[in-house]
Formats: C-alpha cells, structure tokens, sequence
C-alpha cells in the first residue's frame, strides 16, 4: 500500500515515544507453568457411543488429544508409545481403554511432530494387536505475556482505520459513489461494504466535530445507500438481504460463489452495519432496513431453530444440507431486542440457541462458516467463530448461572487448541510463496480455519476479544495476559506494514482485506478504552 512519507513518519515517531507499561501482574514464567498444568486437561474428550470424537482431522494439539482408537479382543489394557520426531525420545503410559487422553505424559512431550501408537496387551502381558496410531503437532502452549506492544492499543488501532480510509479503493466511493472494480474484495457486499461502514462510523466517533468525522460519515452513508440499492429483491425468500456476492469475477472451481446464492449468515453483518451507522445519524431508513433483515430471518427460520448455510436467493433452497451454526443471528437479534426494543424476536433467538445447545455443543463439529468456502461435511473443516461467538454470548448471561462459565471456558480451549498460536508455528512443505510460510509468520497468531490454515488478523482479532470476555467474567489472568498477547501481536505486525492492520499476521505484503482491519481495531480500541478505565 502507498502513504504519504508524513503518514509513515507519524507513525515512525508514534512507535518511538510511546512508553510501555507492563500490564500483567504475574510474571512469564509462572504464566507458563500455569498454561503447560492446564495443558493436561483434554478438551471434550471422546467416549465410545457416548461423547463424539470431534479431533479425527485435527493436525496439532495445545491441550491433551484423546483419539477414536477401538478396543481389541482379549485385551485387559493398553500400552501407549508417542514418539517425538524432533529428539526421538519415547513416552509411555498404560490404560484401561484405547481412548484415554494423553494427559499423564503431555507435560513432559516437546514443541513438535510426534507418533502415537497404541498397542493391546493381553493377561499373558503380550501384544495382541494395534488399537489405533496417530501422527500429529505438539503445539506450543501460552508462555506469555508475548512482546511489549508498539505503541498504546487506541493509537494503534486509529492509525490502522487512518490508513485503511486513505486508500484509494476506498476514497474511490467518495467520488464514484460505487464500489472501486480494482478491489476484487468488494464482490463481498454483505461482507465488505458493511465492515467498510463500520469502520467508517467507528473512526468518526475517535474524531468527533472535526472535518475528518464528517467525511468518514459521508463515505459510510455512500457505501450504505448503495447496499440498500442492490438489496435482494421484494417477493423473494431472502428480500431485503444485502447480497452474499455481487459481479461476474468468481472462479469456476466454486459454484457456490454466484450472485444467484445467499449466504445465510451475511444478514447480520449488513444488519450491524445498518445500526452502527443509524446510532451515528439517527436516519430511520437505516434502522427500518436492520429490522427487515431480521423480518426476512424470522420468515426463513426452520423447525429445528435455524437455517441452511448456503440458499438461492430467490426460492431458499438449500445448496448443500449443512446447517447454519447461528451464534451471529442470535446476537442480533439480542441487539435488537435489547438496544432498539425491536419485539417479537426473542422466542426466535432462544429457538435458536436450543439449536446450537442440541447440536455443535453436543457434536463439537464447529464447522467453518465462510462465503468463500463450500460447506464441508462433518469435522472436515472446524472453525474457531461461531464457538467464540456462543462462548461471549454464555459469558454476557452468565450472571449466576456458573454453568454458563464452565461452557465458554471449554470453548474457548477448543478454540485454543486448534487455532491459537502462540509460538513455533508447524512447518509447512507446500506453501505458495513466502509469505504463506509458517517461518515468516509473526505470533502470536489466530489460524482461521482447517482448510485456509493461515494466520488471519480478524480471526486474532475474535480471539482477543473472547478472552477479554473470559477475564472480565472470572478474573483469571491468564486470560487477560492471552488477550493482550494477542493486542500486542496487533502492534507488533502493524509496524512491519507500515501502520497498516494487514490481513496475515506475515512480514511479507500479502492480500488486504478490509474486514480483517475493522473488526479488530474495535476490538483493540475496546480493550484500550477497557484497560484504561479499570486503572482509573
């Protein structure tokens, strides 16, 4: 990205004279002795015909795995062998079961690629047969907090939407007053436009009564007036939905990417849009196009609570038979309710909680919710947003209800687990170029998903924020050090980019997409606003 030579001294000397304060009370080390302890305990460990194995596609574990291996015939116990590949040390235990997580030995196995097997014994003490084998990744475990950040959370995040307002693909609203045909993002209506208008109206509110709040309000209600125009048309089964897609350049090898298709999840954000921008300007047709996309949600809603991922728009039905995790349509319509007295959405939201409660919590198949990704079948593609999005939601009811807590914390080690990176990221043989390989990646980082294993700010951005939920609910901080690891992080990449919030936590230039910039300079701003307030 090119900015101005003032731009990038602003910056240079911002880095420069800004005095960091340490913000945790305890000490690297004993952070790390208490996340290696926790280490140990396996998160929604498997139990034959009882509780689903959700890990079989799993690659790396923080916390300690359990696997689907099958008992064997005559077997009285099991003899389980994991083997680093890095120093070739062996680690044993035995068990009654051929599933037991890995707990007893997990502290003591190193950062890295390890065997697993697990053999039968029989009552003569001789091995009958191979229950199970796995190969995987030994992840790191948090040993924070990680860095010192760059500069204050509140600066950081300003300089970011600073920079994102100044490129020229988003300036090219101001004078064209449509979306810039350079900017292959922006076939991503639902997605883009809106967090381009939230990243508007969230920079005017950092500059309020000056020229560059106005023109940012502007831009938001360009972007906005033009998603209103291309909404979805009356009479059909999504009307009054921003499109999931809009243009003619989609790859062919992705059917589902077509501006004939809805994405189901998109409502919300276009919806959230909507009323950031009419708590800015109190202009009522903002306010009545939120509330119609929560009219077109309840019309669609099934039986069973919820809705299908991926839909035509005009007839509703489904392209594939995966379900809608609706975690984002549950807090909007709680918004809703809540912030604008909206009536008759309440019954919706539980109906779709039951959903979630009945199913991904049960199953653990938090699968990957994405545009630009074809519904997967179960387990294939996990993801870490919709278990982040129920663990906040549990966290803002958890008011004497401790079960809620004990809920939003396991999902928040799932989360973890799988996604979260704090240091020594696993090497990858095929990459596409430097920039997607692990050895330039800056961590700690947040992969998105199993099938886009890749360290997406936005992804960093929701697991901050779950964390922050997390300390401010229960006072644990490890849980404060986490989120601020990950703030700091924030810092960290943007001085390697110029200012610039970049999509992937990367030293190298690499695509930009601008919801990966908006959504976690809120988060960082919230945090810095957060912080600030408990030291007063």
């Amino acid at each position: 990205m090119k900015i101005s030579s003032l731009k990038k001294l602003t910056f240079v000397l911002s880095t420069l004279i800004c005095l960091w304060a340490p913000s945790g009370a305890q000490d690297k080390k004993t952070f790390g002795q208490i996340a290696l302890e926790e280490s140990t305990i396996p998160v929604r460990p498997g139990v034959p015909g009882k509780v689903p194995f959700w890990n079989g596609d799993a690659k790396r574990f923080i916390y300690a795995p359990a696997f689907d291996f099958k008992k064997i015939p005559n077997a009285v116990k099991y003899r389980y062998e994991l083997t680093s590949v890095k120093t070739g040390k062996k680690y044993f235990f035995e068990s009654k079961i051929p599933y037991e997580p890995l707990s007893k030995i997990w502290q003591s196995v190193p950062v890295g690629d390890v065997r697993l097997k697990v053999t039968a014994i029989n009552t003569a003490g001789k091995a009958i047969g191979e229950s199970g084998s796995r190969e995987f990744y030994r992840a790191a475990p948090f040993n924070g907090v990680y860095h010192k950040p760059v500069m204050p959370y509140g600066q950081s995040a300003m300089q970011a939407l600073e920079n994102l307002l100044d490129e020229d693909y988003v300036k090219y609203w101001s004078i064209n007053k449509k979306p810039d045909p350079t900017y292959l993002n922006y076939r991503y209506p639902a997605k883009i436009y809106s967090a381009l208008v939230i990243g508007a109206v969230t920079y005017a509110r950092l500059k309020p009564n000056t020229v560059q709040a106005t023109k940012a309000v502007e831009l938001a209600e360009t972007v906005a007036d033009f998603m209103l125009s291309i909404r979805y048309k009356p009479g059909s089964a999504w009307e009054n939905f921003v499109p999931t897609y809009y243009g003619e350049k989609f790859p062919a090898d992705k059917p589902h990417m077509r501006p004939q298709n809805n994405f189901t999840p998109m409502g919300v954000d276009a919806g959230n849009a909507f009323l950031d921008l009419y708590d800015y300007t109190r202009k009522p047709e903002y306010l009545d196009a939120a509330k119609l996309i929560a009219t077109t949600y309840l019309k669609n809603q099934m039986e069973n609570g919820s809705w299908y991922q991926f839909t035509d728009y005009e007839t509703n039905v489904p392209l594939a038979k995966n379900i809608l995790i609706p975690t984002s349509v549950i807090n909007y319509f709680d918004r809703l309710s809540r912030d604008y007295k909206v009536p008759g959405l309440e019954a919706a939201a539980n109906k779709a909680l039951a959903y979630t409660m009945a199913h991904p919590v049960k199953t653990f198949d938090w699968q990957g919710q994405f545009e630009d990704v074809f519904a997967r079948p179960p387990y294939k593609n996990l993801s870490r947003e919709q278990a982040c999005e129920l663990a906040m939601y549990l966290l803002n009811n958890a008011k004497n209800n401790p079960a809620n807590v004990k809920l939003a914390e396991e999902l928040i080690r799932f989360s973890e687990d799988q996604f979260v990176i704090w240091e020594q990221p696993r090497s990858m043989t095929k990459t596409k170029g430097p920039g997607w390989q692990p050895q330039n990646w800056i961590t700690p980082s947040v992969q998105e998903q199993y099938v886009f294993w890749n360290p997406v700010g936005r992804a960093a951005g929701i697991m901050m924020d779950t964390y922050w939920h997390a300390f401010k609910v229960t006072n644990n901080s490890l849980y404060k050090a986490k989120a601020e690891s990950l703030a700091n992080a924030f810092t960290l990449v943007q001085k390697e980019h110029d200012g610039d919030y970049p999509t992937f936590f990367t030293r190298y230039k690499m695509p930009l997409w601008l919801n990966s910039v908006v959504y976690p300079a809120k988060m960082m701003m919230q945090l810095d606003n957060d912080l600030k307030t408990a030291q007063n």
